[in-house]
């Protein structure tokens, strides 16, 4: 039933409803009550008693205060906005947030899936001077890498199969000391040949392997020596590679795309040096990337380049690497002085923006990052 509003002065009769309303004492004005026809004829004395106005005390009027500018109450300024103590904590920007609605980029398990990888690149990991007391030298190693890289560009393969294949060879030879010049490049062919099984979708036939080894292994000795890899290895292949933590990494800087080209530049020379082979695919990541914004941007204050974003992601900050970006820095001063050109003669095409012939390469930034204490 729909209520509406009432005169108190003039449409109301039930004077027991009235207790809290008064009228005025000044009002001389009689006031005519009208009965209610719905209760037929009834008087307005109450029990028979003649109502008599008492004197009372003015009381308040009800009545609606005119509005003035003085009593309107004034709008409350709206406060600072809420900030979650962890978005003050750290000045950290979600990298995937362009990407949550994409299911193959799958950034739920992004945070475990590189946890994962962390775990297993200390489980598979590479021993320091592995080459210590070997048959091969460091030397015979350089050279055979130099010669995987070309075989690599030769067969058009996926970039993981390069670093595979290396991190296969320098796995088994730290379980093998007794390959030497004979056998050394057997290892590589064999090592290249099970890295397109595990990467490639097409990959190169054992014809082809005997053909790039110029007949000197057969097809029986490449397979020998493939099971005796998986066999020493225990068939654990899936240790990670720097250029995953790469791509990760510059993701999350948000690089331009020379950046990107000069960090897989700096991970590749670091493959012809043994004494690298050691370091936390991680870790070379993180110094690859850190060095290619730096050098390009011509940049070197670390809190510039590895902000909180970078340190939140992926753990690290920049004394975590700093020894490894001054020990890649010292390779791009000296990498055009190497016998082994296959990597500056692939990043010099206009495939990889000629990057490898930057003059920033060598300029006295990449100098002064060269000549950083490592401890300081």
């Amino acid at each position: 039933m729909a209520l509406r509003h009432r005169d108190i002065v003039s449409a109301v009769t039930d004077r027991e409803n009235l207790h809290s309303k008064q009228v005025k004492p000044q009002i001389k004005k009689q006031l005519t009550l009208v009965s209610r026809p719905a209760l037929g004829e009834v008087s307005n004395k109450v029990n028979g008693v003649k109502h008599v106005a008492k004197r009372q005390e003015p009381v308040k009027d009800l009545k609606k205060k005119t509005v003035t500018k003085e009593n309107v109450p004034t709008k409350k300024e709206p406060g600072p906005a809420l900030v979650s103590y962890s978005s003050r904590q750290l000045d950290v920007i979600d990298p995937d947030a362009d990407s949550k609605d994409e299911p193959q980029m799958v950034t739920e398990y992004l945070a475990d899936i590189y946890s994962y990888l962390r775990e297993l690149e200390t489980k598979l990991s590479v021993r320091e001077n592995f080459l210590e007391g070997h048959e091969s030298s460091p030397k015979m190693r350089a050279i055979l890498v130099n010669w995987l890289v070309q075989v690599h560009s030769n067969f058009k393969l996926c970039l993981e199969t390069l670093y595979l294949c290396v991190s296969i060879t320098d796995r088994y030879l730290q379980e093998n000391k007794h390959i030497g010049r004979e056998t050394l490049q057997l290892v590589g062919t064999s090592a290249m040949m099970v890295a397109c099984k595990y990467e490639e979708m097409f990959l190169p036939e054992l014809s082809d392997f005997v053909y790039i080894c110029d007949d000197t292994f057969s097809k029986k000795q490449i397979l020998k020596m493939e099971i005796d890899i998986l066999n020493k290895l225990d068939c654990s292949l899936g240790r990670p590679l720097p250029i995953h933590f790469l791509r990760r990494y510059s993701k999350i800087a948000q690089v331009r795309m020379e950046q990107h080209t000069l960090g897989k530049y700096v991970l590749e020379l670091a493959l012809l040096d043994h004494s690298s082979a050691h370091i936390k695919p991680s870790i070379q990541a993180a110094a690859a990337c850190y060095l290619s914004i730096c050098i390009l941007n011509d940049v070197s204050c670390p809190s510039k380049i590895w902000t909180p974003t970078l340190v939140h992601y992926t753990t690290y900050s920049y004394s975590d690497f700093k020894h490894v970006v001054a020990k890649f820095a010292n390779m791009l001063l000296v990498a055009g002085t190497l016998k082994n050109q296959a990597i500056q003669s692939k990043y010099a095409t206009s495939n990889f923006a000629k990057i490898s012939t930057n003059p920033k390469l060598k300029g006295p930034l990449v100098e002064r990052l060269a000549h950083s204490s490592p401890k300081s």
